[in-house]
């Protein structure tokens, strides 16, 4: 079995020039992993089978979760954000709908998809108020952040999430293992990733299968990992 290196990276759209909010992202961590290590201090044959069954196994092997850096609470009032908690992240909300305030972004030199989902798995209470909009696409083909938005449970007005609790769900579409890297997202990176996530608004109405073709032959995956891998964390 081989490995595949996906790099991946904070989206930090709310810093400034004093600010820099990379110590608000805890890094993705695999979720079997922590699987193993739970079932490892319970009794039972069974429930240790867990992690050995294969059509378990092969799928959470390259699920990886993502946890909040930071207790947050707020409520709805006249379609704005009143926060009740002393400590919040950053909240965009619009429609009853919310934008959380880490994005990510991943690209992987070889054919990757990733799939975004709810932590469905995981213990979790923040989903009583909302529910991660799903989402799949090709990280060796395009290059944008990966958003937290979130849905809103019945048109509620109040929302709250703990610290550590697991955000989200990042799934790697293939049979290979995974191995991450960290790195900084510069200027030339920051551009590129605003041009892919902006594209509906200047080239509308054309598919993603389009918009791969395109980054590729223009090489914009090659000045993609050059940059990448000047700006690697380790």
């Amino acid at each position: 079995m081989s490995t595949k290196t996906v790099y991946w990276a904070p989206v930090i759209g709310y810093e400034d020039d004093t600010h820099h909010c990379n110590i608000m992202f805890l890094e993705p961590n695999k979720l079997l992993n922590k699987i193993s290590n739970d079932v490892s201090n319970r009794n039972g044959v069974r429930i240790k089978n867990l992690t050995r069954c294969p059509a378990f196994s092969n799928l959470a092997k390259n699920i990886y979760y993502v946890e909040n850096p930071i207790s947050t609470e707020f409520e709805i009032q006249n379609k704005k954000i009143k926060f009740l908690s002393e400590n919040s992240n950053v909240i965009t909300y619009i429609d009853d709908t919310m934008i959380y305030g880490n994005s990510y972004i991943f690209f992987c030199e070889e054919d990757l998809q990733i799939m975004l989902t709810s932590p469905f798995f995981s213990e979790t209470n923040y989903t009583d108020y909302g529910m991660v909009i799903p989402g799949k696409f090709n990280i060796s083909k395009w290059f944008r952040p990966i958003n937290l938005e979130m849905l809103l449970i019945n048109q509620r007005n109040y929302f709250k999430i703990k610290e550590h609790e697991h955000m989200a769900y990042f799934i790697f579409l293939t049979d290979d293992k995974i191995k991450l890297k960290r790195f900084n997202l510069n200027k030339t990176l920051k551009k590129i990733a605003n041009t892919c996530a902006t594209t509906n608004e200047w080239w509308k109405n054309i598919p993603l299968i389009k918009k791969y073709n395109r980054f590729i032959e223009t090489k914009t995956n090659k000045l993609v990992i050059k940059e990448i891998k000047k700006e690697l964390v380790e």
